[in-house]
């Protein structure tokens, strides 16, 4: 598996016509020489493949990625040493990542090389997953949706957000999450109307929705769900506006397939927001990629441009907000395929009214 991405890197070298290229955002370090430790930095040349770290790692880097990689001791030169390895291969044009290497890193390096560079985002290359990554994206999704079962009979008025948050959470680990995938959201009533809204203090009351968006991450892989719940019975507007959203999200998980254009797909719940006079309350983009981090390529968003292709992942997460009122998402994660899509959260998305 690393072979062949460490081929793939070298080859996409020679697309750009560069020689040489700088890894150091922890995610892709992990992806191309499957070293997880704390410090490091690889420099890949067409026959030079370094892995640098320090003292503390270099044990943990031979046994995950010395069969692919010569793992060197920088001894506190990072840069120095990354400047003479490119040196040393001769190297003239270098590719490094303008989205994650600092301006300080970026001048220490260039001052000691003739190279020119050329700033770059490597994420793309991580877009289309292999099996392993889609096994371990289930994996995790897997462990999200168990959790949030077990959530379930907790959820009841007076109890707070950040309690639910935290027992949500805690599910999460006890199935075997290696950590949450990000800050878990958990806004009710009119904090609902909030996207983002972390857990807060907030007393859930009879009659909120509440909103719960979460993650599990499993071998390195994470997990994006969203889930609207309502404590009691819920009201027929609170019934019809939930339905619209779900309609919503039903259309654009729909028309996930290879080929469909990123933009259309979020254009056509766009459309159907508009047709109800909703579109002002959705704020967002429709969804985005997930893997080793939890946003990644692709992007639905009316700016993306180009096309799914299979064995993506992508979220498809419409939501109206309300500011004042309230707000509902719903969120799944799902793996584009030939002719369509596999959704990998299993949670139910009817309206739950938890009585």
């Amino acid at each position: 598996m690393i072979g062949e991405r460490l081929v793939r890197l070298r080859t996409f070298l020679q697309a750009q016509q560069a020689d040489g290229i700088i890894v150091m955002q922890p995610e892709n370090l992990r992806y191309f020489s499957g070293f997880t430790g704390g410090e490091g930095a690889l420099v890949v040349t067409s026959k030079v493949a370094v892995l640098w770290t320090d003292s503390r790692y270099t044990e943990q880097a031979g046994s995950q990625s010395g069969s692919w990689y010569t793992i060197s001791n920088h001894q506190g030169r990072l840069t120095a040493c990354m400047a003479q390895t490119l040196n040393d291969a001769g190297v003239q044009h270098v590719l490094y990542e303008s989205n994650f290497l600092t301006h300080f890193a970026y001048e220490q390096i260039a001052s000691q090389t003739s190279c020119r560079f050329t700033g770059l985002n490597l994420n793309v290359l991580r877009a289309v997953k292999e099996p392993y990554e889609l096994a371990a994206t289930r994996k995790a999704s897997a462990i999200a949706d168990k959790a949030f079962a077990e959530l379930l009979p907790f959820i009841r008025p007076g109890v707070t957000e950040k309690e639910l948050g935290a027992r949500l959470e805690s599910n999460m680990l006890l199935a075997g999450s290696e950590e949450k995938s990000f800050t878990t959201i958990v806004a009710s009533g009119v904090r609902s109307s909030m996207p983002h809204g972390t857990a807060s203090p907030k007393v859930i009351e009879k009659g909120d929705f509440v909103t719960f968006d979460f993650g599990a991450v499993w071998e390195g892989y994470h997990s994006d769900i969203t889930r609207t719940v309502v404590v009691g019975k819920a009201s027929d507007e609170q019934k019809a506006f939930y339905q619209m959203i779900l309609e919503a999200q039903q259309l654009g998980v729909a028309a996930v397939r290879a080929g469909a254009l990123k933009k259309d797909i979020d254009g056509l719940v766009r459309d159907f927001f508009a047709k109800h006079d909703r579109a002002q309350y959705f704020t967002h983009a429709l969804g985005h990629g997930t893997g080793l981090e939890i946003h990644e390529e692709p992007v639905l968003a009316p700016c993306s441009s180009g096309v799914l292709a299979e064995n993506m992942i992508v979220t498809v997460e419409p939501g109206l907000y309300i500011e004042g009122k309230y707000g509902v998402r719903i969120e799944d994660s799902v793996a584009v395929t030939a002719d369509g899509c596999e959704i990998l959260t299993k949670t139910p998305k009817e309206l739950m009214e938890l009585l």
